[in-house]
């Protein structure tokens, strides 16, 4: 399986057309992905201090785990 990626318009019709340097790919059978671009996804959220909060929950403080990197530690 060969793998060729592009940017293109999907027409109104709902074709999508194949740059002439892919020629060789016309007619064959093919797996098609397609990743659109939403109006969200080209605004940049940025990232809020305490965004996170009630998504993450601390199940037990404690220093036990850090056992395993003492020796990376200061």
């Amino acid at each position: 399986m060969e793998t060729i990626k592009f940017e293109t318009v999907i027409d109104s019709q709902g074709a999508i057309h194949m740059p002439e340097e892919f020629r060789h790919a016309y007619g064959k059978p093919a797996r098609l992905v397609v990743l659109m671009q939403t109006q969200e996804a080209t605004r940049k959220k940025g990232r809020q201090p305490g965004s996170a909060k009630g998504i993450f929950k601390v199940l037990s403080e404690d220093d036990e785990h850090l056992i395993d990197f003492k020796e990376y530690m200061p």
